[in-house]
């Protein structure tokens, strides 16, 4: 037997014959076991930790251990560790993310086009300022962008002695990110960074204590990479974007050591190219395990990529929808809450968990997916194959679906251009841990790719995969 370069990220090329590797709702993990990593499913849905009415998860917010705020469709709730929800107001509901942030006191939202306040003891939104598309806080003051204008605006000052002293923004309190004349998208606060987002430009600020214009660009902080969408920004030590400019788009940035970074690869940047409408991207970060993710959802295209910051690898999550097609995952955005992962439903009221310990959607399958780079020797034709999956075996459940757990494998002689027939092998029943997952004479070719997919709902940890 061979050993066969099963483990990997995702990597379809322009031309399937040099790669066509998929990695659906499986990520890489490294460490120091018998291979240099492994593949791990990605984390399920649980059933509902709440419902909330209205269609459409688009923001939550910690307040604190016991408090977190989530926006449902046009109406922002107060949610406690119980999951017992209070409505606090509404917005409007343009179907698009919310931004949220605090003063500790005052609660501002950035929801279709305009900036609002509440309190957690209210029950109305107030209209502080129209035109807004972004909202962050920094050093006692709010700060926001407008929209189609390169200014920027910051809040008064917060007075304790006066609990709604930093919700007015003076019409003097503005100044222009003039590094180029183009419009700021959003920005956001990292660090106490302020990072402005152009469409064609990136410049970083920090309150400099001036008394007119508390706010300066830090010095070398201008950078000619634009972004394109403006719910892709995400914030993790640092801040990620889709990014484009005058001279092209549709790459994934970061900032590290004070500048950009490119971590999109060719691959990535030749799926995000196929999508109708960049603009229409979101993305959230979260952690899990030691991982860090940043997840990147595009409406028109319809997929979710998400970069494993850990590993500086990138894998594919989908969302299994009913006719049998492959969607972007449910999950719009997500808090640490509770002592869980929770992430907002883009559709409907739901909050889920979530779990790596759950493999399914929701109660809907949740397939996870390898498939391999092209296996060639020289240019010669490789005859009846037996491939053999190293993996976590005798991992079936109790009863029902899963108590006898199978992987389907399917094989293309061209390169992945065309696939044979699924074959379907058992990895094990419950405590069956010797058990071999093995296909015999699956045929051969000049260019193999062999696909591997798992939908039972089972713990699915693969270590690599041997052939002769």
């Amino acid at each position: 037997m061979k050993q066969l370069a099963f483990i990997g990220p995702a990597y379809t090329s322009r031309s399937p014959n040099y790669s066509s590797q998929r990695c659906i709702n499986l990520y890489l993990e490294g460490g120091k076991g018998k291979a240099p990593a492994l593949l791990v499913g990605s984390p399920g849905l649980t059933a509902p930790w709440i419902t909330l009415t209205g269609n459409g998860i688009r923001g939550m917010y910690v307040v604190d251990a016991n408090t977190a705020i989530m926006v449902a469709a046009g109406t922002v709730y107060k949610v406690t560790t119980a999951a017992v929800a209070t409505s606090l107001g509404t917005v409007p509901n343009d179907g698009k993310a919310v931004q949220i942030t605090s003063d500790g006191i005052n609660y501002m939202i950035a929801s279709g086009g305009n900036l609002y306040s509440f309190t957690l003891t209210g029950t109305s939104t107030t209209n502080r300022y129209s035109g807004v598309s972004s909202v962050d806080y920094i050093d006692r003051r709010f700060v926001i962008t407008l929209s189609g204008s390169g200014d920027f605006l910051w809040s008064d000052i917060e007075n304790p002695d006066i609990p709604t002293s930093s919700l007015d923004f003076d019409v003097l309190n503005i100044t222009p990110a003039d590094g180029t004349p183009d419009n700021l998208v959003a920005l956001r606060v990292s660090r106490r960074t302020i990072y402005m987002l152009g469409l064609q430009s990136i410049e970083t600020w920090y309150n400099s204590g001036d008394a007119t214009v508390p706010y300066a660009r830090i010095d070398g902080g201008f950078f000619e990479i634009g972004c394109i969408a403006k719910d892709s920004i995400a914030e993790m030590d640092g801040v990620f974007w889709l990014g484009g400019d005058d001279k092209g788009a549709g790459a994934v940035w970061t900032m590290t050591g004070g500048a950009p970074k490119r971590i999109s690869t060719p691959a990535i940047e030749y799926a995000i190219g196929q999508w109708p409408d960049m603009s229409d991207a979101y993305a959230f970060t979260y952690t899990q395990e030691t991982h860090a993710f940043y997840v990147l959802s595009s409406v028109s295209g319809n997929e979710t990529w998400v970069y494993d910051m850990s590993t500086g690898e990138w894998h594919q999550r989908a969302w299994l929808h009913s006719s049998g097609a492959l969607h972007r995952i449910r999950p719009r955005c997500h808090i640490y809450f509770a002592g869980k992962n929770l992430v907002g439903d883009w559709e409907s009221g739901n909050v889920y968990q979530y779990d790596l310990d759950t493999y399914t959607d929701n109660g809907n399958p949740l397939p996870a997916i390898r498939t391999t780079g092209t296996i060639q020797d020289g240019l010669e034709l490789m005859r009846n194959i037996t491939f053999q999956l190293d993996m976590d075996t005798g991992v079936g459940l109790t009863t029902g679906q899963g108590s006898d757990p199978q992987a389907m494998l399917r094989y293309s002689k061209d390169g992945g251009r065309t696939w044979s027939n699924s074959l379907w092998r058992t990895f094990g029943k419950i405590g069956e841990y010797g058990m071999r997952c093995i296909w015999h004479r699956i045929g051969g070719g000049e260019r193999m790719v062999i696909e591997v997919s798992i939908t039972d709902p089972v713990k699915r940890h693969i270590t690599g995969a041997v052939f002769q």
